[in-house]
């Protein structure tokens, strides 16, 4: 398919325009996730457009699938699947290849502005590229299927972890880290194909924190069953006061309208961005600690990874305390 954002204002003159595609094949292009047809519509929708004419050269069924798709990007709109010389003759025809972007310029506009580093310039590629298979395999995918493969990431971590062996313990590490990344597909999926939600986001959230809790809480059994017991007691410290923070967090972000997430703290905090402050949140950011504690364990300092962890933890909780007293007043 191919590109492109023209300004549509000089074309579109009425409340009722033909969209026109090559053919019935081109219309039904699965680009990103979503048959071109449909994410031509969702691109017109926000002009008020009463009646949409969705033509091809030749007569031509949409399928179940496209229709669907269509109603949903465009539900105020009454859509048409017709042959060109079935369209009233005095509308502006619009070509429907115009309103859809490529589908690599589709997955790299899902990355967020508020990625950590790591993610950034190492996960978001990953993830992207993981993005865009799926979708080409699995057109229909769902966002909260990619968060339940997250999950099953973050139980195969958990299971390596309480074997209690330095190969668990290292395995799990990997793990972790590719739980981070991937955890990145699910909004990718979504932004791509208009599926973002408050509970999508609300699950993505509850995940990502538990994944967290479960990665300290294995880690730290693992070094007990190993005999390094001072690191795992820092491990344990260091988790109750993340769990704290986190359900200070949760219990502010449920009073959301947009819904509950974690990142309650990091929009307080880049409400008022600084050098300073934008680092320290990139180094209590996800992408960044899975990293760095994958490294450190993988080089047999998973000790000193655990009392790092208990450090940061704590000053940690203490800005959550301030920035959520500062919010409340």
């Amino acid at each position: 398919m191919a590109g492109g954002n023209q300004d549509r204002s000089s074309t579109i003159t009425s409340r009722s325009v033909v969209v026109s595609f090559a053919d019935a094949a081109q219309a039904r292009l699965a680009v990103a996730g979503l048959p071109a047809a449909a994410r031509a519509l969702h691109r017109l929708a926000g002009d008020g457009l009463a009646q949409v004419w969705v033509t091809t050269p030749d007569a031509w069924d949409p399928g179940e699938w496209l229709a669907q798709e269509a109603a949903r990007l465009a539900p105020a709109t009454t859509i048409h699947f017709t042959e060109m010389s079935l369209a009233p003759a005095d509308l502006p025809v619009i070509d429907g290849a115009n309103l859809v972007a490529s589908p690599r310029e589709i997955i790299k506009a899902t990355a967020k502005p508020g990625d950590g580093i790591v993610s950034r310039h190492i996960n978001r590629r990953i993830s992207q590229a993981c993005t865009g298979g799926l979708l080409r395999l699995f057109p229909r995918l769902r966002p909260v299927q990619a968060t339940w493969g997250t999950a099953l990431l973050a139980l195969a971590m958990i299971t390596a972890l309480l074997t209690g062996t330095q190969a668990g313990l290292v395995t799990g590490a990997l793990l972790f880290q590719a739980a981070s990344i991937f955890d990145g597909v699910d909004g990718e999926i979504a932004r791509a194909t208009f599926r973002t939600s408050p509970q999508g986001a609300a699950l993505d959230s509850l995940v990502d924190a538990l994944t967290n809790l479960a990665c300290v809480a294995g880690v730290a059994w693992n070094l007990h069953r190993q005999g390094q017991d001072p690191a795992a007691l820092a491990g344990a410290v260091g988790l109750v006061t993340m769990g704290l923070g986190l359900a200070l967090i949760g219990r502010r972000s449920r009073k959301n309208a947009d819904g509950m997430t974690f990142n309650a703290v990091k929009e307080q905090v880049n409400r008022n961005p600084s050098p300073i402050r934008q680092w320290l949140t990139w180094l209590t950011m996800r992408d960044f600690y899975a990293l760095a504690g994958a490294l450190l364990i993988a080089l047999g300092f998973a000790h000193f990874a655990l009392y790092a962890f208990a450090v940061v933890a704590m000053g940690w909780f203490v800005v959550v305390v301030v920035v959520l007293a500062r919010d409340r007043d």
